[in-house]
């Protein structure tokens, strides 16, 4: 195997090195306007903007056309296209798994990477449980571009994120007019609104306004109107002489479906899977979701009566005011500073399949069995059809608001620049979990809840509900009531020793303190009136109470560090290296794992506070006047803790992953361009308390992610597609049960009718692949032949109507 890997690193040395050879002729010519190096100015993760050529850093840009032609359904699809970023986009507008290049995803979100608007994060942590920073943030026409950083700086440039920086930056109403967008489903329900619209209101002062609303059921059927919401932006800014000040707000109210993983059929082998969908549940189509399934009541964080509408899915509310200040002092001094409040609440509501089988599997195994019927009727149930015992997983983000500020000073001298800050955030974290378990019907077409009846005909469930809790996973209720604060002091120096060859060293101390307590630990079971009928059923014989309450009060330290090396062999050459250290803090995810909270010198708490990510990195960039390409090498090692709800597993584990990305752009002509990125990662598990998997691949980790974009322009006509695909992975760490590769197509074309008014139809997955994700079962050993996954999304058509103003 190594010497293969070896033979794959010769031959993309040989790519590079002819690359090489062809610029070193090219550049002997003459270098006209016209044929100047296609290059970016880059902001995310550097204290000055430059050319990405000038940079030590891996670093691409999305354009707002780009994103609308690669047809994502949801913001995390947008990120698929980026070379070295897994995006799991499968889980709806939210609660999608994020990394970059084999960096692991142990339980879920983003522990390594955070998404920020304008510079700053959306959360401070990229991996709440049930509050994923993806579900607070949405693209929209008001977003001028998306700059995508992986590895090298960003340890230094944020808390938190040592892997990467998705930055969505916005539009500041500078740019005279707007746009309308009316966007369609055409094979499916989806109607949405985009505006944009930026004027000057005076001499040197701008405002912006702009956002979406929108209605439909999204790409699964749920039965209902699914997907109903909006966000609403708006910036003001006023420039002067020696700097600008801007305020801006945006206003998020969104309710989206949440997709869990959903029973799929499996034959042969682990090695050699064949996945299927089941007769009453199409995979790429079908969700738990159901018209018949509405409403959950249970018991909630302060023991009220909880009424929740299941249709209200994933429900993201935020509240956003933000200011950005700078000013230029002379003599080379400068003050740039930023800050933003965040009011973040919400509730996540989505079934999950805790078991899935026959009717003598999961019916008749209910105790005191006698009979079964589709609730709300007599009618016996089909003794051929599947059934699952469903957990809702009903929690209330009560506050997630947060603030961040950062702070920085700079200085430029002749051959060097410093820049120092202070960064300081405030991140609550207070959710409640508030879980009942059900009896479905496996169905696609608005599955039936399912009452269990005893010999005697006496009712064991009420209205499909079985649980008051979750007895199947230990009892999960419980309540978070946390607060995380950060002040991290932070510096770069930038030095230019030589004309071609940039220096940079960056340092940052993250000071972080933990407060606040969180219960469930000792859970009771009491009988109590959830319907508040009269008359106790045989669930509320046994509501499951959140008892026991532990007190959080620690402190932790992450230091980061980053050294690059950026020589410009030319204007259109240059190599880089960098070395860096970072790492991201533990939030709820080891909350009720056991360890002392309130102990700063206990050694195994000591050990999963900080998730530690060293890497390395080396590259080489060419630029032409019609091409660019990126190759990276990478090597990172993660050292972290984690703890998943539904397994009731405690991991601390150590990572090692070593590989290389291209990313590069060739325009044949006026008419044809090809944008293309891939990457290879050999990824390994070096320790971990299962010794078992030791050595293993880490799961869900593919060899090669790669994405590919021939692009077609005649005058008024562009078309082309976007490919997006991942060789096979093996769905835990185990390494066992396998996940083939896949490939999604998207198709779009555009036309210009008028100046202003352009067309677009696009489609996503346009071939019906099938492309899993994730997959809760690690083997086929053992199972009845169903497992849970979560796939991307069928087949889905699109149009657009774009006027320009």
């Amino acid at each position: 195997m190594e010497s293969q890997l070896l033979k794959k690193m010769l031959v993309f040395g040989t790519m590079n090195v002819a690359a090489f050879m062809f610029s070193q002729n090219a550049v002997t010519d003459t270098v006209s306007t016209r044929s100047k190096s296609i290059d970016e100015v880059v902001i995310t993760g550097n204290s000055n903007p430059k050319a990405s050529i000038k940079t030590s850093t891996s670093i691409s840009t999305l354009k707002s056309a780009d994103i609308i032609n690669s047809a994502p359904r949801t913001t995390a699809e947008i990120f698929r296209t980026i070379p070295g970023i897994r995006a799991e986009s499968s889980g709806g507008e939210g609660n999608s798994n994020i990394t970059v290049r084999g960096v692991p995803v142990s339980a879920g979100g983003s522990r390594y990477l955070l998404i920020q608007e304008d510079g700053l994060p959306v959360m401070q942590f990229g991996d709440i449980a049930f509050g994923t920073q993806d579900q607070f943030t949405r693209f929209d026409s008001f977003v001028s571009r998306v700059e995508a950083l992986r590895g090298g700086s960003a340890s230094v440039f944020a808390s938190n994120s040592p892997a990467g920086i998705i930055n969505f930056i916005t539009k500041t109403g500078e740019k005279e007019g707007g746009s309308i967008t009316q966007q369609v489903g055409l094979n499916y329900k989806n109607f949405r609104t985009d505006i944009d619209y930026g004027t000057a209101l005076g001499k040197d002062f701008y405002i912006g306004v702009g956002g979406f609303y929108r209605g439909g059921d999204g790409p699964r059927k749920t039965g209902y109107t699914s997907n109903n919401g909006g966000q609403f932006r708006l910036s003001l800014l006023k420039k002067f002489e020696k700097g600008s000040i801007r305020v801006y707000g945006k206003y998020l109210d969104d309710r989206t479906a949440a997709y869990m993983p959903m029973p799929i059929a499996v034959s042969g082998s682990d090695s050699n899977p064949e996945y299927s969908s089941l007769n009453n549940y199409n995979i790429l189509t079908g969700a738990l979701q159901s018209s018949n399934f509405r409403n959950d009541v249970t018991l909630g964080a302060n023991g009220q009566i909880l009424k929740s509408d299941i249709r209200d899915g994933m429900h993201s509310g935020s509240k956003t005011v933000g200011f950005e200040f700078n000013y230029d002092f002379g003599s080379g001094w400068k003050l740039d500073a930023k800050a933003r409040y965040a009011a973040n609440d919400g509730q996540f509501l989505a079934p999950f399949p805790a078991s899935v089988g026959s009717k003598s599997e999961i019916l008749e195994s209910v105790t005191g069995y006698g009979s079964a019927v589709y609730a709300g009727t007599n009618t016996a149930v089909d003794s051929n059809a599947k059934y699952m015992k469903t957990v809702l997983f009903n929690t209330k983000m009560n506050n997630l608001n947060n603030f961040f500020s950062d702070v920085n000073i700079s200085k430029k001298w002749n051959k060097v620049k410093l820049n120092t800050g202070v960064y300081n955030s405030s991140q609550n974290i207070n959710l409640s979990w508030n879980w009942n378990t059900y009896l479905m019907e496996v169905s696609d077409n608005n599955s039936r809840l399912v009452d269990v009846l005893s010999t005697t005909g006496t009712k064991i469930t009420d209205n499909g509900l079985l649980n008051y809790g979750v007895p199947a996973f230990g009892g999960v209720n419980r309540i978070y009531d946390t607060k995380y604060s950060v002040i991290a002091p932070h510096a770069q120096v930038e030095i230019n020793p030589v004309e071609k060859l940039t220096l940079d060293i960056g340092a940052r101390y993250d000071f972080g303190n933990v407060t606040g307590s969180f219960s469930g630990t000792q859970n009771t079971k009491r009988a109590i009136n959830i319907n508040q009928n009269g008359t106790l059923e045989t669930p509320e014989l046994a509501v499951e109470v959140v008892n026991g309450t532990v007190p959080v009060d620690y402190q932790y330290g992450i230091f980061g560090y980053s050294f690059g090396a950026n020589y410009t062999l030319n204007s259109r050459n240059a190599i880089f290296a960098r070395v860096s250290q970072g790492g991201s803090a533990s939030a709820d995810r080891i909350l009720l794992a056991g360890y002392n909270y309130t102990n700063n010198d206990d050694p195994a708490l000591d050990a999963v506070k900080v998730n530690k990510l060293n890497q390395i990195e080396v590259g080489y960039k060419l630029r032409g006047s019609n091409y660019f390409l990126n190759t990276t090498l990478f090597q990172a090692r993660t050292i972290e803790a984690n703890y998943e709800a539904t397994t009731q597993l405690r991991t601390e584990n150590k990572y090692e992953s070593f590989g290389v990305e291209f990313d590069g752009f060739y325009k044949f002509n006026k008419n044809f361009d090809i944008k293309a990125g891939l990457t290879y990662t050999h990824a390994e598990i070096k320790n971990a308390i299962d010794k078992t998997i030791i050595g293993n691949i880490p799961r869900r980790t593919p060899k090669f992610m790669y994405s590919f974009n021939p692009n077609v322009n005649i005058e008024k006509l562009s078309f082309g597609f976007f490919a997006v695909g991942s060789t096979k992975a093996f769905t835990q760490d185990s390494n066992k049960l396998i996940m083939p590769g896949y490939v999604i197509v998207n198709p779009y074309i555009s036309y210009r009718l008028l100046k202003n008014l352009t067309v677009n139809v696009n489609a996503n997955n346009v071939f019906n692949s099938l492309a899993i994700t994730e997959a809760e079962e690690g083997t086929l050993e053992g199972t009845n032949g169903i497992i849970r996954a979560r796939t991307l999304p069928g087949r889905t058509f699109g149009a657009s109507v774009k006027f320009d103003f």
